[in-house]
């Protein structure tokens, strides 16, 4: 029932999406940069020594920031035609093609980091990071995988195709050693042991991890069925175009934006049958792994927060904190239905 003299609301349509002009030029991981750009990079790597990975993160997120500048009129040097109004304009443009303000908020740290340094450098005439407002976010709490349903899961992975042993190969070595998926990534078959084995963190810093004995022997089954090839990477992409006639190429290694997608194309599959799906429907992305791992491991653990910080890799206690709530609540959860339970007896 409408109000007479009231507006009468019509739906509107959907917004369509929005496309920037340099969306499509962003630089690859192979394609130039602008040298001073290469010259942070340089920096990071060699001067502050980081990883491999941060660096790779950097040159990610600073290559959007060369793909908008290139759309301007540039001069002989990069960093002489960045001004307030490139930098006002392009967080507008990113928060197009970027909408979550944590994946936002990254993309501008980086850019600002570049820019300290290109006043440092004398490359800038005024120290320009300041323009750039990193957005604020509430940090969601983690949906892990329920951990009675886990053995379910691994045990229903499938193991057909060689795609299918590399993704429960990966599957269960992130939820049961808490790796990254970075971390998990960046590992090569010669570092694999099963009696633990050290993968390389944040800020640099390296730590032994633990594989379970099923998880290590799915490791395992994945390389036999492979067999010896040209790449060193446990886990490669088996995608056509990357394997060319069935043969690994010696740079072919599985990227992050590969897992998800395989992860993905995984819970399609078991979309089929409601009884699966529900094994897989927290297992959103490779990352809601690593909170499995750990909300698993406090409860097995009887909720020892340093041991799963230790295997975590936590720089502070603090971190875990959100993880201790999700297995308080379950257990009180437990008790609740311990007391139902009881007064039904």
């Amino acid at each position: 029932m409408s109000v007479r003299g009231a507006p009468v609301r019509r739906p509107t349509a959907p917004r369509p999406p929005v496309r920037v002009a340099w969306l499509t030029t962003i630089p690859g991981p192979t394609d130039p940069l602008p040298d001073q750009v290469q010259q942070f990079l340089d920096w990071l790597r060699i001067q502050k020594n980081r990883p491999p990975t941060t660096v790779r993160a950097y040159r990610q997120d600073i290559a959007k920031f060369v793909a908008f500048m290139r759309t301007r009129p540039l001069g002989s040097e990069f960093c002489a035609a960045i001004n307030r109004g490139a930098l006002r304009r392009y967080q507008i443009e990113l928060a197009d093609v970027l909408p979550h303000p944590r994946t936002r908020a990254r993309a501008l740290v980086a850019v600002r980091r570049f820019l300290a340094y290109a006043y440092d450098e004398g490359w800038t005439e005024h120290e320009l990071s300041r323009q750039v407002v990193v957005p604020t976010f509430t940090v969601g709490d983690p949906h892990p995988v329920a951990t009675h349903l886990v053995p379910k899961l691994l045990a229903a992975l499938p193991h057909e195709s060689m795609r299918d042993l590399r993704d429960r190969a990966l599957i269960n070595l992130l939820i049961t050693t808490g790796c990254r998926i970075s971390e998990a990534l960046a590992l090569n078959r010669t570092e694999l042991r099963p009696d633990g084995f050290r993968v390389l963190g944040k800020g640099g810093k390296h730590r032994t991890v633990y594989c379970t004995a099923d998880s290590y022997a799915a490791i395992e089954q994945y390389l036999a069925a492979r067999g010896p090839d040209a790449s060193d990477a446990v886990f490669i992409s088996v995608s056509n175009a990357d394997m060319p006639k069935g043969r690994v190429l010696p740079g072919n290694r599985l990227t992050t934006d590969g897992a998800r997608r395989a992860l993905t194309a995984l819970r399609h599959r078991f979309a089929a049958d409601p009884t699966l799906y529900a094994l897989i429907d927290g297992l959103r992305t490779p990352h809601a792994a690593r909170h499995t791992a750990a909300t698993t491991l406090l409860e097995a653990t009887d909720g020892d927060v340093r041991l799963v910080q230790e295997v975590l890799g936590h720089a502070t206690l603090e971190t875990l904190r959100v993880y201790t709530e999700i297995t308080d609540k379950r257990k009180r959860a437990a008790y609740e239905r311990l007391g139902d339970y009881l007064k039904e007896q």
